[in-house]
Order: C-alpha cells, then structure tokens, then sequence
C-alpha cells in the first residue's frame, strides 16, 4: 500500500474472522518493525507472538478471571504513575460520560468483543526488562506503532488493547515470557470481520480539533 492508505486504514478491528494469519507474514512484520528507534539503541524490547493453542487457552483462562469479576492488575499500572493530568482525564471523562450514546446503547457488543480478546488470530505481546527507565515505554510505543502500520500495509487489522494484558501471570504462562520481563502492551492481529456490526465506523471516535493540540512557534 501506499503510505497514507496504510495510516488511514489505522484503524481497530473489535472483531476478526476466523481465518489464521501465515506465521511468516508474522515474523516478517516483526522483523521490519525492529528497525524502529530507541534511545541510545537500547532496543529493550522483546516480542512474543501467541497463536493456535497457546492463544486458546490463554483466552479461556482470561474469560475465567473476568467471569469471575477478578481485578485487573496490569504490570504497568505498578510501575508508572496513573495519577493523569486534567487535560487527558478531561477527553477521557467526554469520552466515558457519553459511551452509551456513542455506541449506540449496544455496549454489549463491545463486551463481548474484549471478553473473547476480539477473536485475534494471534496477538503479538512487548515486554521490556522489569529494570527499565521510562524511556523504554516510549521505545515500545514506537515499536508498537511499527507493528501496527506493518500489519496493516500486509492487509491486516489490529486492536492495541490493554484490557489483554489485564492479567499478566496468565500472559507469562501462555507466552512463556520470564518473570523478570514486564507484561507492556499487546496488539491483537487477523483479518477484520467485515460484516461484524462493531466494526462499523460509526463507532469510531472523533479526535480533538487540530487546534487544540497542535502550536507553531517561531
């Protein structure tokens, strides 16, 4: 794809189909996304794809916990400060206040979407060392905005969401990851579901105005 079909195409997918996603279109996508920056090329991050067996019972294991209404208790939610500024808990607050309304009274549909992990075919976790200096979350942003619009451009969705890393004891058993690695983010790949009705863009929130985050200074 051309570079904006592929940025405009970014996008999350709430549901996906069925169908697997070959395992070298997987490791192709990471392999490009490891030229992405970091501080002094530190490169802190490490990738692990769950799919086909692993994933399931991955998944059965996290619908047990919400089921049973367990607290999420996210790696990152001990190591960074949640403590946000007014300015992001004031979209967050316009944003949660009006959901019902903006979905449409169907938050069933989102429900069910994330209990089920959205259906991804695979979902690429990124860890960094538990002894990691901030920098080395923004590192991760970056590579997870690589791995994004790399999936997308080899006609992929994705769905970047922190509710699958809400119980990171079961990510580390499934994923085989190390305790002294944390659990930072993950992306849910496959192919989008074009007749689920949750993928519908209608469903897609509006941004800020450009002008209220965006200051030229001469």
């Amino acid at each position: 794809m051309e570079f904006n079909d592929v940025y405009d195409h970014e996008r999350v997918t709430r549901k996906f189909t069925n169908r697997k996603v070959n395992e070298k279109v997987l490791a192709r996508i990471v392999k490009k996304a490891q030229e992405s920056p970091s501080l002094l090329n530190s490169q802190p991050w490490r990738i692990y794809m769950v799919t086909e067996n692993a994933l399931s019972s991955l998944k059965k294991e996290v619908k047990q916990q919400l089921d049973e209404n367990v607290k999420p208790h996210e790696d990152f939610a001990t190591t960074l400060s949640l403590n946000w500024d007014s300015y992001p808990s004031q979209n967050m607050a316009a944003v949660g206040a009006t959901l019902p309304y903006f979905f449409h009274n169907k938050m069933d549909l989102f429900k069910d979407a994330n209990d089920t992990m959205f259906n991804a075919q695979a979902v690429a976790y990124l860890t960094i060392p538990r002894s990691s200096p901030a920098w080395s979350v923004f590192d991760l942003g970056i590579l997870a905005q690589s791995i994004m619009l790399l999936a997308i451009d080899e006609g992929l969705g994705v769905m970047p969401a922190h509710s699958m890393v809400a119980y990171p004891e079961i990510v580390r058993k499934y994923g085989q990851i190390p305790e002294d690695e944390l659990v930072g983010m993950a992306i849910g790949l496959g192919y989008k579901d074009k007749l689920a009705e949750v993928n519908d863009p209608k469903f897609f929130p509006e941004r800020l105005p450009f002008e209220k985050v965006y200051k030229l200074v001469k």
